[in-house]
């Protein structure tokens, strides 16, 4: 696993310096959801920053967000397994990008469940329930971010044949080891995120906030090049206990 965990962050590191403008556009929504919370007052204080957590635009940028941290698994997946790399991310292909819809779609789908299902719990005088049920989808949510990494990166690479069951059977008991290694390749720059984004709330002077926010959104375009490179290593590793290859259809 420590060879695989500093693969996945070389792996980011390499992927930002050669395809940067792919890299940028996760960072670039994640910085533009700064913009709109500066503007709704988040970073004014801590009653700024609780009065904004609920904010309808926020929310709905959030949906964006979410979208194109899913989208650099697209480039980021085609970089570590296409020949050409760097080529491969940027070339257009339409049998991987019809597939990878169903992928964002799914993502669009979990992400408003993660946003608002608990609101719509309470809508329907079901808001007992609601921290329960988020509990419940976090675990099951992760759970999924396992099991489906071969779906999903096959998407990206254009592979028919690993489809949604598929790639369930595929990780299987390997479950277990693909929740460690999320949790463990993933939570450090999580909490770097959450970290700047509390100091910017406390940070005096205009400067700094701006300085601690752009900091975060090229964080957070790292962590999902990070992210898409721990799934590409799960779906490589199921693929590889079942005597196949992560390799082009």
């Amino acid at each position: 696993m420590i060879r695989d965990y500093g693969a996945v962050y070389a792996g980011a590191w390499r992927y930002m310096l050669a395809v940067p403008l792919l890299f940028a556009v996760p960072t670039a929504v994640e910085f533009i959801q700064h913009v709109i919370e500066m503007k709704i007052g988040m970073y004014d204080g801590v009653a700024g920053a609780h009065a904004a957590e609920s904010s309808s635009l926020r929310l709905g940028w959030g949906v964006v967000k979410t979208l194109s941290i899913t989208l650099a698994l697209y480039w980021v997946a085609r970089f570590f397994v296409l020949p050409g790399g760097a080529a491969a991310a940027r070339r257009f292909d339409p049998v991987a990008a019809r597939l990878f819809a169903w992928v964002m779609a799914f993502g669009l789908v979990t992400t408003v469940l993660s946003l608002w299902g608990g609101a719509w719990m309470q809508a329907i005088g079901l808001g007992a329930f609601a921290q329960s049920a988020g509990i419940a989808l976090f675990v099951i949510g992760l759970a999924l971010t396992v099991l489906l990494a071969p779906w999903r990166v096959g998407a990206a690479i254009g592979r028919e044949d690993l489809g949604f069951l598929h790639s369930i059977a595929l990780v299987g008991l390997g479950l277990w080891w693909g929740v460690i290694f999320i949790i463990a390749t993933s939570l450090p720059l999580m909490v770097a995120h959450y970290a700047l984004s509390i100091a910017a709330v406390f940070a005096p002077p205009l400067a700094a906030k701006w300085a601690l926010l752009a900091f975060d959104a090229v964080l957070v375009g790292y962590l999902a090049a990070v992210m898409a490179a721990a799934d590409v290593v799960i779906a490589r590793r199921a693929l590889g206990r079942a005597g196949g290859a992560l390799a082009p259809a």
